[in-house]
């Protein structure tokens, strides 16, 4: 990894010789090496003068020849070392140039290092690398030896033992041959200084050229303690983690598995485990806002009368900050293993919200809650990064039926930090949404009960009503009744099974969902009822009529001696069901005792259910005369009931138990 050398602009390339550059080879040459020390020594020095020592060519190596030593003040010619005669000496004022250099460095004394700097990268899970600087400080060194190694490096020995190699080329760049050693580059190679005297040399550098490092004795450490900072960096940025994490992570990998999918992984387990630990830690937690969107189009059978007229209903809550009184991380709860299991403890909490109307979005109206539903005092929290809840898990939550919140960091742009997870986790609502929420569904069928009650629904459904009268009305009401009462048949028995198949439903796939209003037959109920309330018999789609505890599924029962809508083998079970109904839901017994009658349910009786059934009588008898009202039925029902089960109609005639008719003496009539 390369050091970064801005603080120093050197020129690396190698420019061509300026015009009014001198010829190396022409260069009086005033510097050697002494023979025996190898040191630098100048044409004046007194061991040159005295002739007490020999010098050679520090470039060709050839014996020199002190030419007028001692005196300097003449010019032309002036002092020199001259070579053997016939010898080539291209470099060799290049050369001694850079011993003239070396002994400047020497009788300097001092060196201000520049500052080591070092970039090192860390690559993270998600392919982001991370690049951190580090550096030594510059340093101010002492010399206390110098010596041309070569044509182009000087050895300088510091005064601590230390030794530096000096690049005089200027053009010297880091190479892993260095490592270990001490390396800097300056440009200290002009021909000219070979011609210069000491005095001459320290005026022209009296300031050095600009010094980079090649290598440093500290490189090691220094990439060291970069690859530690550039790692920490990156497990700042949740992007990276330690060696033992490592390892356990692949304790648990497949046999096999690709390094991009592992990668990824390892940054989907990382961000699981610290938002586990960040809910571990919190206290409270802040969630979206509760939506819930109804639109209802007009049919295609009004399509070019009512195409553009549509009904749009958006219920919604504020965002709220939760209360968490504890969490359970990973523990099974039903058929799921949930990230974590929030408890918002013993405080009751309630949705607050508001409904906007408009009708071809158009604002129509808005309307604050009028009463507020309880929340479930537990909360699901799913934490998802590449893998989001598939069909099958959301399955699942919804059989929980428990308020379900996703954390979805995959919306994450750019690096995080754990103090910006924790910020995001705890106190924003970016990246959170509502798998699901028991109230969610109450106010879907609340918003879809408004819109049926709205008067531009209602305007519709006349409409459409019209249109369809003629049809209806041209088949006769025992076949819309024999349509009606077998589509209610197939549609209870079939919930029954699917609900007998959900408590012996094993393995990890979802059950089954239970035929709802988008079913086919529940659409047949639906148009028989219509057909039959064409003809001038109403309430056959109420739920009063329909649901699984409504009068036609138990009339059903009590008629075919069978659970329907019920899972049970006899009709007695049902009306023993009847029986233990609590005095709010009493109204319709009259019209139960009759079908017991009128089917023929009491033949099917043992004793003890004979016995029950008579008491259950005579204590109908009473109320009815004695006009409890909690016994009486209003009339709604009474002419669909008798076209549904005609076997019925002369008792249901007779009035008996009716609101409207009041406290009645006698018994019940078949």
């Amino acid at each position: 990894m390369r050091s970064n050398v801005n603080t120093w602009k050197i020129d690396r390339n190698a420019a061509p010789r300026p015009a009014h550059a001198p010829n190396p080879a022409v260069v009086p040459l005033k510097w050697a090496h002494d023979t025996k020390s190898g040191e630098p020594r100048y044409i004046h020095d007194p061991e040159i003068v005295n002739q007490t020592c020999s010098c050679t060519c520090p470039a060709c190596n050839l014996p020199l020849t002190p030419v007028m030593p001692g005196q300097p003040l003449r010019v032309r010619p002036t002092a020199h070392f001259r070579h053997p005669a016939g010898s080539q000496k291209d470099d060799c004022s290049l050369v001694a140039a850079r011993v003239a250099a070396t002994r400047h460095l020497l009788e300097l004394g001092v060196i201000v290092l520049p500052r080591r700097r070092m970039s090192r990268t860390a690559l993270g899970f998600s392919g982001e690398g991370y690049e951190v600087w580090v550096e030594e400080p510059s340093e101010r060194v002492t010399v206390v030896g110098a010596r041309l190694r070569d044509h182009a490096t000087a050895v300088l020995t510091l005064d601590d033992g230390r030794q530096l190699l000096v690049d005089l080329t200027g053009l010297r760049e880091p190479s892993s041959a260095d490592c270990g050693q001490a390396v800097v580059t300056m440009s200290l190679s002009d021909p000219e200084i070979a011609s210069l005297g000491p005095d001459e040399i320290r005026a022209r550098l009296r300031i050095l050229p600009d010094i980079g490092w090649c290598a440093h004795w500290n490189d090691a450490g220094l990439a060291a303690r970069g690859n530690a900072a550039a790692v920490s960096a990156a497990r700042s940025a949740l992007d990276a983690w330690d060696d033992a994490d490592e390892a356990d992570f692949r304790s648990y990998l497949p046999p096999g598995l690709d390094e991009t999918t592992a990668q990824g992984l390892r940054r989907e387990t990382l961000l699981h485990r610290e938002v586990k630990a960040i809910l571990e830690r919190a206290a409270t937690i802040a969630t979206p806002a509760l939506e819930v969107h109804v639109t209802r189009y007009p049919p295609e059978a009004l399509a070019g009368e009512w195409e553009d007229n549509t009904v749009r209903k958006t219920w919604s809550t504020a965002p709220r900050e939760l209360e968490i009184d504890g969490v359970r991380l990973e523990r099974r709860l039903g058929r799921i293993v949930p990230d974590v299991i929030a408890d918002l403890g013993g405080r009751q909490i309630y949705t607050e919200g508001g409904t906007l109307t408009k009708i071809d979005d158009v604002f129509d109206e808005y309307a604050e809650d009028t009463f507020s539903l309880a929340w479930p005092l537990t909360l699901l929290i799913e934490i998802t990064v590449t893998h989001h809840i598939d069909d099958e898990k959301l399955q699942r939550i919804r059989e929980l039926d428990v308020p379900t919140l996703e954390i979805d960091l995959s919306t994450l742009g750019g690096r995080v930090t754990l103090d910006g997870l924790r910020e995001l986790v705890v106190k924003q609502t970016v990246g959170k949404r509502w798998v699901h929420h028991p109230n969610l569904r109450a106010k879907r069928r609340r918003l879809e009960a408004e819109i049926d009650e709205h008067p531009f629904t209602i305007a519709l459904q006349q409409r459409l009503a019209d249109l369809r009268r003629a049809r209806l009305l041209a088949t006769p009401a025992t076949h819309w009744a024999t349509q009606y009462l077998d589509a209610a048949t197939t549609f209870h028995d079939a919930n029954t099974q699917i609900r007998k198949g959900w408590r012996q439903h094993t393995g990890d796939g979802p059950k089954p969902p239970l035929l709802g209003p988008d079913s086919e037959p529940w659409l047949r109920l639906l148009e028989a009822a219509e057909a039959l309330a064409a003809q001038g018999l109403p309430g056959g789609a109420d739920a009063m009529m329909l649901s699984e505890t409504g009068l036609v599924p138990r009339i059903l029962s009590i008629q075919l001696n069978r659970g329907v809508g019920y899972a049970v083998d006899t009709g007695f079970q049902v009306l023993n069901a009847i029986m233990q109904s609590g005095a709010d839901n009493k109204h319709w017994d009259t019209l139960y005792s009759i079908a017991v009658k009128t089917y023929g349910l009491e033949a099917h009786f043992k004793p003890k259910q004979a016995d029950n059934n008579g008491t259950w009588r005579q204590t109908i008898i009473g109320k009815v005369a004695a006009g409890d009202e909690n016994y009486l039925r209003p009339s709604t029902y009474d002419a669909v009931l008798s076209t549904l089960f005609p076997d019925m109609s002369r008792g249901i005639a007779t009035g008996y138990g009716r609101l409207d008719i009041g406290p009645q003496v006698g018994g019940l009539k078949p």
